[in-house]
Order: structure tokens, then sequence, then C-alpha cells
């Protein structure tokens, strides 16, 4: 019976913890909010327990920081550790993509195509969050295909740590035109097996995102966001 219990759980805490970690990297906290275990508990319909434990876990993984027993925020970034955020970025994602090239499928390239054709139609109509939550789909979907489970889960953790700066650019509707976006070279790469072009453009695309992000920096690490009330 307690074995049943405890497995049920760590079962809810990992399904609360995962639910975070993609409301992170997806956005939906910015740079210095704070996250309240009563607040997220009530929200989510669960206890305070599986919160605690799934905030613990991503405090332990840089993903969010301690303010007090009852409450975490969101780090802000300084242009030094964006930048290595960024270097590891194109490190990994490139090696991801090059990886992903040579062993692509018809049926992966068409995942990836859908994605971006899912992201663009977001952009074009000015829905901001929807097109930057295909955009993290796209870049998941692209690491996950080489079948490399820790280069994914790397990669995941830089995006919790840049995630919550992209709050700041759904606004931002043109970073490239259409028919230039470097997602489009991804996918012709990997039709093609082209490791090389494959590093390249996904490297080009998160050299594009890291400079709007530099140039707006101050901007994004300054929340507007309401603190959340226990």
């Amino acid at each position: 019976m307690d074995e049943t219990v405890n497995s049920t759980a760590e079962s809810l805490a990992a399904q609360v913890h995962q639910r975070l970690r993609l409301d992170i990297m997806r956005s939906r906290f910015r740079p210095g909010e704070k996250l309240k275990l009563r607040h997220l508990a009530t929200e989510m319909g669960v206890s305070s327990m599986p919160v605690r434990a799934a905030l613990t876990r991503l405090v332990s993984e840089g993903a969010l920081e301690q303010v007090d027993r009852r409450s975490v925020r969101v780090p802000t970034l300084s242009d030094a550790r964006l930048r290595e955020v960024v270097e590891l970025r194109m490190d990994l994602e490139g090696k991801a993509a090059s990886r992903a090239a040579e062993c692509a499928t018809e049926a992966d390239v068409a995942r990836l195509a859908a994605i971006h054709a899912e992201m663009t139609s977001h952009r074009l109509a000015g829905r901001g969050e929807e097109m930057m939550v295909e955009n993290e789909r796209f870049h998941r979907q692209l690491c996950a295909i080489p079948g490399m489970p820790v280069l994914a889960r790397m990669v995941e953790g830089l995006w919790l740590l840049c995630g919550p700066l992209n709050a700041g650019l759904k606004d931002i509707r043109f970073l490239h035109q259409p028919e230039e976006h470097p997602h489009n070279d991804v996918i012709r790469a990997l039709a093609m097996h082209d490791g090389a072009l494959a590093r390249l453009a996904i490297q080009r695309d998160i050299s594009v995102y890291a400079d709007a992000v530099m140039r707006r920096l101050p901007t994004l690490n300054v929340t507007q966001a309401k603190l959340r009330v226990a």
C-alpha cells in the first residue's frame, strides 16, 4: 500500500515538473517573476506536495531561484550568462542538427515541415505566443531525431534558462522573412542528408535570435508581470 502511494505521489510530482518545465521554456513566466506554491497548486488542482517537489527540482536544475520557504522566482540572465547559453546552444543544437541530417526519415522531415508551417501561420496572423510554442516544438523535435537523449536533455536545460526571455519577443513578428527563415534550410538539409548545411542553418537561426535578445536584454529582464499571490 505504501509503495503504491509513494509511486503515485512521485508520478504526480513528475507530471507537475514536466508541465512547469514546458511553461518556463514556452515563456509563460517572465524574468524576475515569483511563483507561489499555493497559487500553482490551486491552478493545477493538486496538493502542495507535488508542486513543492517539482519546484525544488527546478531550482536544482537552475531554472528557478529560491526566494523563501513558500516561493521561488525566475532568474534574470546577465549579458555574460546569456552569451554562454547561446554559445552552448549553437554547439549542441548544431551537433543535433548535423546528426539528425544523417538519419532523418521522410516522416521526420514531414513532421518538421508541418511544425514550421504552423509556426509561420501563427506568425503571419500576429499570434506571437502560439508562434513561440511552435518554434520551441521545432527545436525540440529536431534534437529528438538523432536519438541522443543526453544531448536533448542538455539542450532542454539551456531552453529553461533562456525561455523566459522569449516572452519579450512575441511581438516581434519578423526576425526573418518567411521564405528566408533558417528552418527552411534545416528541413532542406535533412531531406538531403546534408549535416553541414543543417548545422549552419540552425546556428544561423540561433544567432539571429541571440542578436534580437541581446539588443533588448535590459528591457526583457525587467518583468512587467504581476507577482503571484498566495
